[in-house]
């Protein structure tokens, strides 16, 4: 509804053109992902980690990753990645992550995970609940942070 000149209520008129490009989505900036690139990459995550699937993780990223764990400087680049990833491979037996919520927006999928872990040395079983927020450019994963109490991994 919309109100003339005289104050008089009349019903506005909606074309199907105007309906629909009201429904497109807006521009994003150059290297950001669409919604749909966001879920994509969203599933991919939660898949190769769920599965623990490390060549189609190491995929997602671009090969100047910026990598954060809780705690701890930044790591960059892929091979550095690649370190980190056969480091924590040494300290866990087992690991089984699920993925309790999922995130995306922007440029951002952000994971809300609860793994079950078997820590070396002594085999500690470790409920670990974790946040992990993964920025996104170009299709690809630039930067992650990690947020989790370390002193659950001692």
């Amino acid at each position: 509804m919309a109100t003339s000149r005289t104050g008089a209520v009349t019903k506005k008129k909606t074309t199907a053109r105007a309906a629909k490009s009201r429904e497109r989505p807006a521009s994003s900036p150059r290297g950001a992902p669409t919604l749909a690139d966001l879920r994509r990459i969203a599933r991919s995550i939660v898949t190769s980690t769920s599965v623990m699937d490390e060549r189609r993780m190491l995929s997602l990223y671009a090969d100047s990753i910026e990598s954060q764990e809780s705690g701890e400087q930044p790591t960059y680049g892929i091979d550095a990645l690649r370190r980190k990833l056969e480091r924590w491979s040494k300290r866990v037996s087992s690991q089984r992550w699920h993925a309790r919520n999922l995130w995306v927006d922007g440029q951002t999928v952000i994971v809300e995970w609860e793994a079950n872990l078997t820590v070396k040395p002594g085999n500690k079983k470790v409920v670990l609940h974790e946040i992990a927020v993964h920025e996104i450019r170009n299709g690809e994963i630039v930067r992650e942070r990690f947020y989790y109490d370390p002193r659950e991994l001692r």
